[in-house]
């Protein structure tokens, strides 16, 4: 069944938390995941960006509760799910969204960088997870999407500490993918390539590319021969989520415009 808006009704009455949703991939799911009908909490680092994707959530009519959450921190990270829990009563649905990108190879990334990655990329993950799954579990089942990324497959010029915690993130999902399995829980992972939301900005300037260069490696990396957009992500997740993909667990859904095929 489609809304009016022409967008599919899969999430009717379930409850969705979504981290890094300040983001420009986090705020599109969120967004994606309310109009199939979710209730969406939106977590972030930064509250005001939680605030602005309510705001744009709530401008359409949908029900929705900004969070502040640091994933690294389990005291934040749990004091965000019992928010979302007291607000909704449930948790249904998790993107693991919240990311940090710093570039650097193994001689020049600073430790302190790497330290940061995993505490972010992986261990964020695994921190709200932890957080959700036993209510998920109480529930009897629920869906988990992780932000891996094409780094989770290939390697990336440049990118020591991101591309070894992408690898991480898609090890973890597949991990979680079979624990929790006997408890209908599904675990997945999307895996973006160049999407033009500014969070691979750090690496062209590293670079020092222009604008036009920048268009010029695209047009020859990607067959698509473009960047993607957030909202080419958002429904791959909402999918993953939905029960469209109730027989899909432990996967990855590459959404790169042909990359990685090559």
């Amino acid at each position: 069944m489609s809304a009016p808006d022409g967008f599919p009704r899969r999430l009717v009455g379930k409850v969705g938390l979504v981290t890094g949703a300040g983001g420009a991939i986090g705020r599109e799911s969120a967004l994606r995941m309310a109009r199939e009908g979710a209730s969406v909490a939106v977590a972030d680092l930064r509250l005001e960006a939680a605030q602005e994707t309510v705001s744009l959530l709530e401008g359409e009519g949908h029900e929705a509760l900004a969070l502040e959450c640091d994933v690294r921190d389990q005291v934040s990270v749990e004091r965000a799910v019992d928010a979302c829990v007291g607000r909704f009563d449930r948790i249904d649905l998790l993107h693991n969204n919240a990311g940090v990108l710093i570039p650097g190879t193994a001689l020049t990334q600073r430790l302190e960088d790497w330290d940061l990655h995993f505490a972010v990329n992986v261990k964020g993950v695994l921190l709200v997870s932890r957080a959700v799954i036993p209510h998920m579990q109480r529930q009897g089942g629920g869906a988990i999407v992780n932000t891996g990324s094409t780094a989770s497959l290939v390697g990336e010029p440049n990118c020591v500490s991101y591309d070894s915690t992408k690898g991480a993130v898609l090890q973890l999902t597949r991990q979680m993918a079979i624990d929790f399995a006997k408890d209908g829980i599904r675990v997945n992972c999307v895996c973006p390539g160049w999407i033009d939301t500014g969070f691979n900005d750090p690496i062209f300037d590293d670079a020092g590319m222009s604008a036009q260069e920048i268009d010029d490696a695209v047009k020859l990396a990607i067959p698509l021969n473009r960047q993607g957009m957030a909202a080419d992500v958002a429904p791959s997740v909402a999918f993953l989520l939905s029960d469209d993909a109730s027989y899909i667990t432990g996967t990855s859904l590459v959404i790169d415009g042909g990359f990685v095929a090559q």
